[in-house]
């Protein structure tokens, strides 16, 4: 097995161990993260990448199953307003990505990634208080 196999390996066995062990706030900040990480991934592959490429589709569909499990873990029973504001920008974020992956360009991606980015450090910002 080459490095770069084995650290991928590495890298998935990892992130889904601390989903195993993670409290349902660090579970959500591990899933941010990782948006982050593929969405910027996905961004870069588009500016920089052939058209077609395993790393581009594979960011792609990981950004995807994220901002799924992000919405889908949104208590709008007792979230609200939050809960809506944070499934729209997710909603907006999802259709940037598709947008993007389709044409080849990354400007909606990397507005996404801001607004992910915001989201991720409040929510880092309200684990610390709790």
């Amino acid at each position: 097995m080459n490095y770069h196999a084995m650290m991928k390996e590495y890298k998935a066995v990892d992130v889904h161990s601390k989903l195993e062990e993670a409290k349902p706030h660090e579970f959500i900040k591990i899933i941010l993260n990782e948006l982050l990480s593929n969405m910027k991934t996905l961004s870069f592959s588009i500016k920089k990448g052939p058209n077609v490429s395993d790393i581009k589709s594979k960011a792609f569909s990981q950004s995807l199953s994220s901002i799924i499990v992000l919405q889908s873990s949104l208590d709008f029973e007792r979230g609200q307003p939050i809960a809506g504001n944070l499934n729209d920008l997710y909603s907006y974020c999802r259709r940037e990505i598709i947008k993007g992956f389709k044409e080849l360009k990354s400007d909606g991606i990397d507005s996404a990634i801001l607004v992910i980015t915001d989201i991720f450090e409040a929510w880092v910002e309200i684990g610390k208080k709790n």
